[in-house]
């Protein structure tokens, strides 16, 4: 089977995130820039919710990155990412799971694009976001100060 193709644009994270796997675990991929096709039927036909990342892999296609993780996972074993036992795989999943819920929203959607990404585009920044965001943030990184620091090691 051919080597994997990794559909998206390099700035985001969740398309970072399915590279860093692959590189990880050391699976050969190739990478085709979305951006200039970000809503055209040709993305869209990858993806029906103009998202990234989308996988190819043969003739399979896949979106959604957890999704894609786990099919790198288990495609390529070499180099496993999940841990075998099933509190270690439990404590794995709370951890995307609080990231995606908790971290990614309001540092990246509200930290990150008001003050980065916005700006490039010439979209004015709104502080009001980045103030309620950053409250929630603070939580979060003293709700993973705890738990590491309680964590075996």
């Amino acid at each position: 089977m051919s080597d994997p193709v990794v559909y998206g644009f390099p700035r985001s994270t969740f398309v970072n995130i399915v590279r860093l796997v692959l590189t990880y675990k050391e699976v050969p991929y190739q990478f085709h820039d979305l951006e200039p096709e970000m809503g055209k039927p040709s993305h869209l036909a990858l993806h029906p919710f103009n998202r990234v990342p989308i996988l190819r892999h043969g003739d399979f296609t896949l979106y959604e990155t957890s999704a894609i993780v786990a099919y790198i996972d288990e495609t390529f074993p070499r180099l496993p990412l999940q841990p075998r036992d099933i509190t270690g795989r439990a404590r794995m999943d709370q951890w995307v799971s609080m990231v995606n819920s908790y971290f990614y929203p309001y540092m990246i959607y509200h930290v990150s694009h008001e003050r980065n990404v916005f700006p490039e585009l010439g979209i004015p920044s709104d502080e009001k976001v980045v103030a309620h965001a950053l409250p929630k943030i603070e939580v979060a990184l003293q709700v993973t100060e705890q738990q590491l620091a309680h964590a075996p090691s």
